[in-house]
């Protein structure tokens, strides 16, 4: 019985080793047991830094309300960071 669970994992590994290196790649953990520290450092350091650039452009967003063309460009970006961020939280 533990012979055959061992080459069904080793196939699924196989089969799907490349996306959970991709995963890893982007900063997923995944199959991990326990995460290093410097990797636990890294994503607050990563989130933070992403949250506050979306705060700081919804400020400059409402600070060059009148200057169409920068408030526009803040938007256009607004709107693919919020998507990928909506990406990241849901595959975490």
């Amino acid at each position: 019985m533990e012979c055959k669970e061992a080459k069904i994992k080793g196939r699924l590994d196989s089969r799907f080793g490349w996306i959970v290196f991709f995963f890893r790649l982007a900063g997923i953990p995944l199959k991990n047991k326990k995460i290093s520290t410097i990797y636990a450092i890294y994503m607050i350091t990563v989130i933070f830094c992403t949250f506050i650039t979306v705060i700081g452009m919804f400020v400059d967003v409402f600070i060059r309300w009148d200057d169409f063309g920068q408030a526009m460009t803040n938007i256009r970006l607004l709107i693919v960071l919020t998507n990928i961020i909506w990406v990241y939280i849901y595959c975490r």
